[in-house]
């Protein structure tokens, strides 16, 4: 875990994601958000896109204290830190009330939980009407390519379809109001930094088991992406 941290603590992006893709979901959300709760947040680097468009109060929740900070920074930089409050709290264990956010933003981190069980565990905290926005790692194909199966089945073993992550949101009180998948650029600003710093680590972490395994998932990225991608819902609570 020290060497992951190692490679990723200098990075503002810990999965892919981009402004142009944040900003076409909030586009589809049908009002203006007031009170907006992002679940694992990191580095912010969604927060200060969420507050720079809205005129939202947003809680920002993470259970990394460094990323926190950098959020925090971000924040004051860009004079957006009146609107921005820090929470440092597990996904699973949020101490907010029911019905306090019409807004529930997450973007590539709700796996870490399981996304049929973030779907239940975050319902209550919406509003009714509310919105719930959130990314995951889905399969595009139905036959994907020996390596890539083998894969995601050791590091993502709840990896799923669309259609199916569709029917778990249904199942679970909400009804899409959009969904697309995340844009070249999107991947770009995730492996491009991480390959780059993974290449500057290599000398000073040699053998390093976490620095194969990272170099591993780059060249699932480079030879198979387009079997796998990453799916944006946007879902109303009913």
């Amino acid at each position: 875990m020290a060497d992951f941290m190692r490679v990723f603590s200098e990075l503002d992006r810990w999965g892919p994601g981009s402004e142009q893709d944040t900003l076409k979901a909030l586009s589809t959300v049908p009002f203006e958000p007031q009170q907006i709760l992002e679940i694992g947040c990191g580095k912010g680097v969604a927060t200060t896109v969420l507050a720079t468009h809205t005129s939202a109060h947003i809680v920002a929740v993470d259970n990394d204290e460094p990323a926190l900070a950098r959020l925090w920074e971000r924040a004051r930089e860009a004079g957006l830190s009146e609107r921005i409050e820090t929470a440092c709290h597990s996904m699973q264990d949020l101490p907010f009330e029911e019905a306090s956010f019409d807004v529930i933003w997450s973007e590539g981190s709700a796996y870490i939980m399981g996304l049929a069980n973030a779907f239940e565990a975050w319902r209550p905290l919406l509003k009714t009407g509310g919105v719930l926005v959130v990314s995951d790692l889905v399969w595009l194909t139905d036959s994907p390519s020996d390596d890539a199966r083998a894969f995601w089945q050791e590091e993502y073993p709840d990896m799923s379809t669309v259609s199916d992550r569709l029917t778990q949101a249904t199942a679970a009180g909400y009804t899409l109001i959009d969904t697309f998948e995340l844009s070249e650029a999107a991947w770009s600003e995730y492996i491009v930094p991480l390959a780059k710093r993974a290449h500057e680590v290599a000398s000073q972490l040699p053998d390093s088991a976490a620095l194969q395994d990272l170099e591993r998932e780059l060249e699932i990225y480079r030879n198979h992406l387009g079997e796998f991608g990453y799916q944006m819902f946007v879902f109303r609570k009913d």
